[in-house]
């Protein structure tokens, strides 16, 4: 039996957040020429927040229409309604501090690095 339709888009959602964080990291850590720290900083700032409001309406969708299968009834109450959608802004107001910390110098970058991997082993969603 496949999961409902809201299941599978916050899955797929959550997965290509998740993916473009990691790769975020990964050019930081191993392209830390200007040029590409550059870019993760735009991409940072500007980018990850449609990726975070994708994520928002999923879980916000999947908690209304999918709310007897199983990945929703597994958690708190209001946890994919409420809890996620805060758990995304709060990203979205940490992601442009990350980028301004980029490009100061190398310790800072990799500051920055360490902090994305550190959400990425437990984003929390």
């Amino acid at each position: 039996m496949s999961a409902p339709e809201p299941v599978t888009d916050f899955q797929t959602q959550r997965t290509a957040f998740l993916s473009w964080f990691e790769q975020q990291s990964r050019l930081i850590r191993h392209q830390p020429n200007p040029d590409t720290i550059a870019e993760v900083k735009v991409n940072l700032r500007d980018h990850g927040s449609e990726h975070l409001n994708g994520l928002m309406r999923a879980a916000i969708v999947m908690a209304s229409e999918a709310s007897d299968h199983i990945c929703v009834t597994g958690k708190p109450p209001g946890f994919y309604d409420v809890e996620v959608p805060k758990m995304c802004k709060a990203l979205q107001l940490r992601l442009p501090q990350l980028a301004a910390r980029l490009r100061i110098n190398p310790k800072c970058d990799m500051c920055v690095h360490f902090i994305i991997e550190n959400i990425l082993v437990e984003p929390g969603f």
